[in-house]
């Protein structure tokens, strides 16, 4: 009888496992992100039921395992990944933070838990690491206090136009100077002429006629 139960209670206990086994499920988060060289990215794994460990692989370009963690263990870092990797909650809600970023770090993350003699992922990680000029392209200008040059640039070009307009003025009045004086001298002429004959008709009519 002993054994019996004994017996039930194993096989009860093994189709708990299979069971637990066939539902076991992997979210993960966020499905992509865009990060800055220097930046970070935070990755969340959790699962459905009670696993052995979690892996974080990168499966894209290349593949590799750039984190195991286990409750109450040290975590395995990849040397790639070393004194850049952070960690956060136990191994069935694990959040796993990668600082300092580098372009060659761009590919396809997957969480991937382990149970008994089976293993099951998430729906994985697309991270893009860019140059730092574009997240400098997608932030508003910030204003700048104008230098020196552009202080002086407004004066110059006003003292250039004053300095413009007086030399045109002093050549407009020179040519009218000049043009008067050319008048001048065309009158004098005429003008002694008028007066010898003023002078002419008036002695001639001043004069006594002879009989």
């Amino acid at each position: 009888m002993a054994r019996l139960t004994l017996l039930t209670l194993l096989l009860s206990l093994a189709g708990a496992l299979v069971s637990a086994l066939m539902d076991l499920e992997v979210q993960q988060s966020p499905r992509h992100t865009i990060v800055s060289v220097g930046g970070s990215v935070n990755i969340t794994c959790s699962t459905s039921a009670p696993t052995k460990g979690l892996f974080l692989k990168q499966t894209w370009p290349k593949t590799m395992n750039v984190i195991y963690y286990e409750d109450e263990m040290n975590a395995t870092v990849d040397e790639q990944f070393w004194d850049r990797v952070s960690f956060m909650g136990s191994q069935d809600n694990l959040s796993i933070t990668v600082n300092h970023l580098q372009l060659a770090d761009s590919g396809v993350y997957i969480c991937s838990a382990v149970a008994i003699d089976s293993e099951s992922s998430g729906s994985g990680t697309m991270v893009m690491v860019t140059e730092k000029l574009y997240q400098e392209t997608q932030e508003p200008h910030k204003h700048q206090d104008p230098g020196p040059k552009v202080l002086v640039l407004p004066w110059a070009l006003a003292g250039g136009c004053f300095l413009l307009g007086l030399g045109l003025g002093m050549l407009y009045a020179l040519r009218t100077q000049i043009r008067n004086s050319c008048a001048s001298r065309d009158k004098n002429p005429v003008y002694v002429v008028y007066e010898d004959m003023s002078y002419s008709s008036r002695n001639m009519l001043s004069t006594p006629t002879k009989c």
